[in-house]
């Protein structure tokens, strides 16, 4: 990487963090370049050479912020030296903190996804879609590798997976609300873990 492409990294980097401020502040529809302009101290030109608009801006955010994750979590499946629910446990743990890491941008999403996905930018909802099947599809290939480990009982893997995805997605969600440590958050996603993996039904004997 050449210099001048190094510095425009930088630039288009620092852009899109003041961007991110100002939606989590202001909402994305209240949101104007000019005060990204202000904020980032980038002339409106300056600007434009990177993003034509805002939406560019929110999409290129969320984008890079999913594929991101997706790399984490690939990563995890990857790993030999770890059993299916190591791995799945191992999922949960990174997405919580990816989330945490990133609290700005996934409360943008989730807040104005009803609002903007569908209206103003449908392309991005259908690429986070197919991004989201990806990470469903690498559940179920983790599912399957205990399935057939017999660590993991038999049942539907598409089903379990997507069951797994939500709740992944629900407990990360909700340590965004939480005055929680580090421990405190292991400790409640160990409480989720537990529950999805061992149920929650006691037998009772007659």
């Amino acid at each position: 990487m050449t210099r001048k492409e190094r510095d425009d990294l930088r630039k288009r980097q620092e852009i899109l963090e003041t961007a991110m401020e100002i939606f989590a502040s202001r909402g994305f529809h209240s949101t104007t370049m000019a005060q990204i302009s202000k904020a980032s101290q980038y002339p409106l030109g300056t600007i434009y050479k990177y993003f034509p608009g805002k939406k560019e801006m929110y999409h290129d955010l969320v984008i890079e912020r999913v594929h991101e994750l997706g790399h984490i979590l690939f990563e995890i499946k990857q790993d030999e030296n770890r059993r299916a629910s190591e791995k799945l446990w191992a999922c949960m743990k990174a997405q919580a903190r990816f989330y945490r890491a990133n609290r700005e941008v996934v409360k943008i999403y989730i807040s104005e996804r009803s609002n903007i996905d569908g209206v103003a930018m449908p392309k991005l909802n259908q690429r986070v879609n197919r991004l989201h099947e990806k990470m469903v599809s690498l559940f179920r290939d983790i599912l399957a590798q205990g399935i057939e480990a017999g660590e993991i009982k038999a049942y539907p893997r598409r089903d379990m997976a997507e069951l797994f995805s939500d709740i992944v997605h629900s407990a990360a969600w909700a340590s965004l609300f939480r005055e929680e440590d580090e421990e405190d958050l292991d400790q409640r996603l160990s409480m989720i873990f537990e529950m999805f993996t061992r149920g929650i039904i006691r037998t009772i004997e007659n």
